[in-house]
C-alpha cells in the first residue's frame, strides 16, 4: 500500500474556521464488476454506506403515485427554504429504497429499484480541488444569493420516481446539474438490464458519465476516479454533450473550467482529458487510499500499485463471485496484510469499518430483463454482524424488523441488533468476530446456493424475502445472545481501555483514554467529551454505546486526557469535590469513581512540574494539534455540506 503524506501545514487558520462548520465525515466505498469478469456472467455492483454509528437505516417500498404529477419535493438537508426542488411531470413510479429515518434532515433514499427496471445507487461523496471550485463552485448555500443545487439527500428520490431507464437517468441528472447546479461532489451508478453507467459530478455544473465496460472492475471510495477520457462531440444537447461512440455524456464546459483553473491535463485538440488530474484533490486522503488498495486486491491479489494514480478500470484473471463481492464489504485490510483501525480515519481505515450503516450488492444476471433486472442483496447495519438477504424489485414489503424506524436501540430491529453485536465484538475482536463470521458465512452460502434469478410474482417475491430475512434475523439473534454471554464474562474478568477519537471541536481530545478495571460495570462503556463553545469548560461523561449516561461504577476509573486539549490550567471536579490530577507523558491523569466529571480552564500559563495539576505551557502545541486534527477530518470536504445532523 502506498503511503499518503497529508499536507497538514499548508492550510491556514482562515480555512480551518471557514470549513469547520460544514465538515462532513464520509467514507462510502463503491464497487462495479463487469459481467465478463464474473463466474456466472452477471454484472455486480454496490456500495457500503458509511457515516457514523447509531444511524438507523431501513428498507422501504414506495407505492406508485406517492408523489402526484405537478407535486414539488424539496431537499431540506442543507437549507429547508433554499434547498433544491424537483417537480414531477407524472405520478411517481413505484420504487424501493434503503433510507434514513430522519426525514427532517433529508430523504437519503440511497438505493433501490423502480417499476421500470431502473436501479439507482447514490452516492459516494467526493470533493474537487480548490482551483476548479474557484471557477465553478458548488451551489451549496455558501453564496446566499443563489439557490442550492442537487444533493445526495434527494437525487435518488427524483431519479427512481421519474426515470424509465439508466440512459434517461444519466441525462436527467446531467440536465439538472447543468441548469440548477450541484450542491456537492459525488460518484454514482445507475443501471438497467441493458447497461450500467458510472457518473462523477465534479463542481457546481461539471460532470462526466461513462457507460461501464463488461471486461473491467472498479473500486471507488471517496474521490473522483475517471482517468484519461476522450470526450468527442457526437451529439450536442442544449446543456450537455454525448460522445461519438455514445459511451460518454458530459458537461459542455468540462474542458473550459479546468483550463481556466489552470489544472487541465490532456489535449483539447484530440478531446482528451485526464479527469482525475484536472478535477480531483491533489492527494488522496489516507483513509481513501487504504480502502482503494485493499479493495482492488480483494479481486486481484496480484495487483501492483505504482505512481500516484490508481487506474479506475482494473482487470483480473480471477472469476469473481457474489460471495467475493460480499466479502469486499467486510474487508479489514487483510488483503494488504495490515490490521485495521476504525477510530482514526488514517491509513488503516478499512472498507469493513464500524461506521457502515448498511451495505448492498446488486446482482444482475446475464439473462436480466426489464421486468426482472436482478436482485439486491442487503445487509442493514454492519455486514460484519448482519447477513446479506436477497430483496426483489417487485416485492411488496420487507419484514417488520427491516422496516423498524425507531431511532433508539431496540432488539426488534435488524440495524440496531447488528450494531449492538458489533459494539461488543470491538472489545475482543479476535475471539468474538469469528462467532459471527462462521454463522453468517454458513447462512449466506445456503442463500446463494438457493438464490432465485428468474422472475417471481410480487406475492412470491415478498414471501421469499420474508422467509429469508426472518431466518437471517433469527441467526442474528443467535449470534447476539452467544456474544453477549461471552462479553459479560469478558468485562467481568478483564480490564479494558476506552479510547476516544474526536471530531471538530473535540478533535483536540483525541488520544484521551479511560482505564476500566474488571468488574466495574455489567455493560460496556464509552467516553463522551462535551467542551463548551469557548473551550474554557466542559464535561467528561462515561456513557453506554448509545450515549446514555452511566450513573455509577464499582471500581475507580483512571482518566488520561491530553494536556494539549487545554489552553490553560484545568480544574477537574466530580460535581462536589475537586479531583487531583497529575501530568504524566503530556496527559492529565486522575483516578475517580465519578462517571460525570466537569472541568474549567483558567488562563494561567505558568510552568508546572510533572506532579502539579496545571499543564505545561503548550498553547502553541494545542493550537497546532487543533489545526492539524480538524484539517485531517476536513481534507477533501472543505466545501461539502452532507448529512448535517
Amino acid at each position: 500500500m502506498k503511503k499518503c503524506i497529508s499536507r497538514l501545514f499548508s492550510a491556514s487558520i482562515a480555512i480551518l474556521v471557514a470549513s469547520s462548520s460544514i465538515i462532513s465525515a464520509y467514507a462510502c466505498t463503491g464497487v462495479i464488476i463487469g459481467g465478463d469478469l464474473t463466474e456466472d456472467g452477471s454484472t455486480i455492483f454496490g456500495r457500503t454506506e458509511d457515516l457514523e454509528v447509531n444511524h438507523n437505516k431501513v428498507y422501504r417500498v414506495h407505492p406508485a403515485g406517492e408523489h402526484k404529477a405537478g407535486e414539488t419535493i424539496k431537499d431540506v438537508s442543507v437549507d429547508p427554504d433554499k434547498g433544491y426542488s424537483f417537480t414531477f411531470a407524472h405520478d411517481s413510479y413505484r420504487y424501493t429504497s434503503v433510507s434514513d429515518t430522519t426525514p427532517e434532515y433529508g430523504n437519503f433514499d440511497e438505493t433501490g429499484f423502480n417499476e421500470k427496471g431502473l436501479i439507482a445507487d447514490m452516492t459516494v461523496s467526493a470533493s474537487a480541488n480548490d482551483d476548479v471550485l474557484g471557477v465553478d463552485p458548488y451551489m451549496d448555500g455558501t453564496d446566499t444569493t443563489k439557490p442550492i443545487g442537487i444533493t445526495e439527500a434527494i437525487i435518488t428520490t427524483a431519479v427512481l420516481g421519474s426515470c424509465d431507464n439508466a440512459r434517461q437517468a444519466v441525462e436527467f441528472i446531467a440536465q439538472e446539474v447543468a441548469t440548477k447546479g450541484a450542491g456537492e461532489g459525488n460518484g454514482l451508478v445507475v443501471a438497467d438490464h441493458n447497461e450500467l453507467w458510472y457518473m462523477e459530478i465534479y463542481t457546481g455544473h461539471q460532470f462526466v458519465a461513462m457507460r461501464y465496460p463488461r471486461d473491467k472492475y472498479s473500486v471507488f471510495p471517496n474521490s473522483f476516479w475517471l482517468n484519461e477520457c476522450r470526450l468527442t462531440v457526437g451529439e450536442e444537447k442544449e446543456n450537455y454533450n454525448i460522445s461519438e461512440d455514445g459511451n460518454y455524456i458530459y458537461s459542455k464546459d468540462i474542458f473550459k473550467v479546468a483550463t481556466e483553473a489552470k489544472t487541465f491535463k490532456g489535449d483539447e485538440l484530440t478531446r482528451t482529458i485526464d479527469l482525475y488530474s484536472s478535477y480531483a484533490l491533489p492527494e488522496l486522503s489516507e483513509s481513501t487510499e487504504s480502502r482503494v488498495c485493499s479493495g482492488i486486491k480483494q479481486f486481484n491479489p496480484d495487483a501492483k500499485f505504482e505512481g500516484d494514480v490508481y487506474p479506475f478500470l482494473q482487470t483480473t484473471s480471477k472469476k469473481i463471485t457474489l460471495a467475493d463481492a460480499m466479502a469486499f464489504t467486510r474487508n479489514r485490510l487483510e488483503t494488504i496484510n495490515e490490521v485495521a483501525d476504525d477510530l482514526g480515519r488514517g491509513n488503516l481505515y478499512p472498507i469493513g469499518n464500524r461506521n457502515t450503516m448498511e451495505a448492498h450488492i446488486y446482482h444482475l444476471p446475464a439473462n436480466a430483463t426489464e421486468e426482472y433486472p436482478g436482485t439486491m442483496w442487503l445487509a442493514l447495519g454492519s455486514p460484519l454482524t448482519s447477513p446479506f438477504v436477497a430483496y426483489y424489485p417487485n416485492q411488496n414489503s420487507g419484514i417488520a424488523q427491516a422496516q423498524n424506524e425507531n431511532n433508539e436501540f431496540n432488539e426488534d430491529s435488524v440495524y440496531w441488533l447488528a450494531m449492538d453485536t458489533l459494539f461488543m465484538i470491538e472489545y475482543n475482536r479476535d475471539e468474538f468476530q469469528p462467532i459471527a463470521t462462521k454463522k453468517i458465512e454458513a447462512l449466506e452460502s445456503e442463500e446463494i446456493k438457493n438464490a432465485v434469478t428468474t422472475m417471481l410474482t410480487a406475492d412470491e417475491a415478498t414471501t421469499r424475502n420474508h422467509e429469508d430475512a426472518t431466518k437471517a434475523f433469527e441467526t442474528m439473534k443467535e449470534i447476539h445472545a452467544e456474544i453477549l454471554e461471552k462479553f459479560k464474562k469478558y468485562i467481568k474478568e478483564n480490564d479494558y481501555t476506552i479510547k476516544f477519537f474526536g471530531k471538530r471541536a473535540r478533535a483536540v481530545f483525541t488520544g484521551s483514554e479511560v482505564l476500566v478495571p474488571k468488574d466495574s460495570a455489567e455493560i460496556g462503556m464509552k467516553l463522551n467529551v462535551a467542551p463548551s463553545e469557548d473551550m474554557m469548560s466542559g464535561e467528561l461523561n462515561i456513557v453506554d454505546h448509545y450515549g446514555n449516561p452511566v450513573e455509577e461504577v464499582k471500581q475507580d476509573l483512571t482518566y488520561s486526557i491530553p494536556t494539549a486539549a487545554f489552553n490553560g490550567k484545568p480544574t477537574f471536579t466530580d460535581g462536589t469535590n475537586e479531583i487531583t490530577a497529575e501530568v504524566k507523558d503530556d496527559k492529565y491523569v486522575f483516578t475517580t469513581k465519578a462517571t460525570h466529571v466537569t472541568y474549567t480552564v483558567s488562563e494561567s500559563t505558568e510552568a508546572t512540574t510533572e506532579t502539579e495539576t496545571t499543564k505545561p505551557t503548550t498553547t502553541p502545541q494545542s493550537v497546532l494539534l487543533l489545526v492539524g486534527a480538524v484539517i485531517v477530518v476536513a481534507f477533501g470536504a472543505q466545501l461539502v455540506r452532507k448529512k448535517l445532523r
